[in-house]
């Protein structure tokens, strides 16, 4: 099963970028390298919409660990890249579901995508992985 990127993106942030990391191997022992390189599925050294897409969802699933189909607060901030909880919960209902994690970690993936081209980089990773362990 894949891990998640940025979540860098989420990348996340997330990576990204949105990002990915099993729920019991989240937080200190994030590594946005290996992230990247396991999300970049067909190893063309970027990551596209699709890659990141398909790393995003494994990383929603993953991180749903009561397996209910949304993200309780705990949940949620066990990942890397996660945004304070009640923006990323969109219709305010206390929990974050697929659509809302998808739609969070885009707007990460848009963020860490510095040049505009739909993907990333690993060194656009690394700046908004960078960026965001700062804060």
């Amino acid at each position: 099963m894949r891990l998640i990127l940025l979540s860098v993106l989420t990348v996340g942030a997330g990576v990204a970028l949105s990002g990915g990391v099993r729920a019991e191997d989240q937080g200190a022992g994030y590594d946005p390298r290996q992230a990247f390189a396991e999300t970049d599925t067909d190893r063309d050294g970027e990551i596209d919409l699709a890659e990141f897409h398909a790393r995003v969802v494994d990383v929603f699933y993953i991180a749903d660990t009561n397996k209910d189909g949304s993200l309780s607060p705990e949940e949620y901030q066990r990942l890397p890249f996660s945004a304070d909880f009640k923006n990323a919960d969109i219709n305010g209902d206390g929990k974050i579901s697929l659509h809302e994690f998808v739609a969070n970690r885009f707007l990460q993936f848009q963020a860490a995508d510095t040049n505009h081209d739909g993907e990333l980089s690993l060194d656009e990773v690394l700046t908004a992985y960078k960026g965001r362990t700062k804060k």
